[in-house]
């Protein structure tokens, strides 16, 4: 079997949860792993056998300062493991090092929708292409596996667009479950006004993200991915800033979402707005959040007005995808 060195992007925690599942997918078929995460993907991923800590690149100059320290560790690193391949998800300076090195790469993102599939018309051209500007090593990539939340259509040869591994709660899971809740989650500290709205209403709200949360009827718990996903499965609804992972977790399980973006998330605005014209969701960035949204997304809610999305039988897992072009990448070399 082959050596993999696998590279997850810090930010957020939908990179380390897809990680587990592809991760878990290699190591099921016998590849040898490396795991590569820092930031927030080391909370989910550090209790790996296989997980070694790397800094992380952020947006902003930080990242700037960092990206050729961390490629310069990455030749480094990669010389020494000698893997077969490298896969990476959404990490830059892996890609770079590896196709310095001449090794095969598979990239994974959200992200790659953006640059490597066919889009509808009418999305905001600016975010659109601030959103493909960050995918500028991952573009150049021969193999990429594009994670979305909808169906839709590669333009790029070998790319496959896929969905993230349908997860089901285990049994026991998810302490004092409370039926037809509304389920909050941010990536950001940034929930309160969101969730003061929400809980306005006197609908019971659970609040994943920040167990240090004050507001009144919100019930505020720390992530925990087996949690949310038993809360997630007896929800009424669910409220949460436009990540293409949780948004897909969402239409899985055929919750509807209110779907909330920070004006400057170029990436997550146009999560929001795709979800919202396929109707699984209602798009509002936080600052123009208001109690008539929330108003007119609960009306929604009670009338069961939200379309319903297959998206299990539309796309391959990425998993799925990613051995397959593990495959494909070994087999051209």
């Amino acid at each position: 079997m082959a050596r993999i060195g696998y590279y997850v992007h810090g930010r957020g925690r939908g990179h380390a949860s897809r990680a587990l599942a592809v991760a878990g997918a290699l190591r099921e078929a016998g590849h040898e792993l490396r795991i590569y995460g820092g930031g927030q993907a080391a909370d989910l991923l550090g209790g790996l056998p296989e997980h070694r800590a790397v800094r992380p690149i952020y947006p902003g100059v930080r990242g700037v300062i960092e990206l050729p320290r961390r490629v310069a560790k990455e030749l480094v690193e990669q010389a020494g493991f000698r893997p077969d391949a490298i896969v990476s998800d959404g990490d830059v300076p892996s890609l770079l090092a590896a196709r310095a090195l001449g090794i095969p790469a598979v990239a994974l993102g959200h992200d790659l929708v953006f640059a490597r599939c066919r889009l509808p018309e009418g999305l905001p051209r600016l975010r659109v292409l601030a959103c493909q500007r960050t995918t500028w090593a991952s573009r150049r990539a021969r193999y990429a596996v594009a994670v979305h939340f909808l169906p839709t259509e590669p333009i790029v040869p070998g790319t496959i667009v896929a969905r993230p591994a349908l997860r089901r709660p285990p049994a026991g899971a998810g302490h004092g479950v409370a039926p037809g809740a509304v389920v909050c989650y941010f990536r950001d500290r940034n929930a309160r006004a969101a969730t003061e709205l929400v809980a306005a209403g006197g609908r019971g709200v659970i609040a994943f993200g920040d167990p240090d949360l004050r507001v009144p009827g919100v019930l505020a718990k720390p992530f925990d991915s087996r949690d949310f996903l038993a809360h997630l499965a007896s929800a009424s609804a669910v409220v949460t800033s436009a990540g293409s992972n949780v948004l897909a977790e969402c239409v899985l399980a055929g919750k509807p979402v209110l779907a909330l973006h920070a004006e400057h998330d170029h990436e997550q605005a146009l999560n929001a707005i795709l979800a919202e014209r396929a109707s699984v969701a209602v798009a509002s960035s936080f600052a123009s959040l208001s109690p008539r949204v929330v108003a007119r997304f609960f009306d929604r809610v009670r009338a069961a007005d939200f379309a319903r999305v297959d998206l299990e039988r539309a796309l391959p897992s990425a998993p799925s995808a990613v051995r397959a072009l593990l495959d494909e990448a070994r087999a051209s070399v």
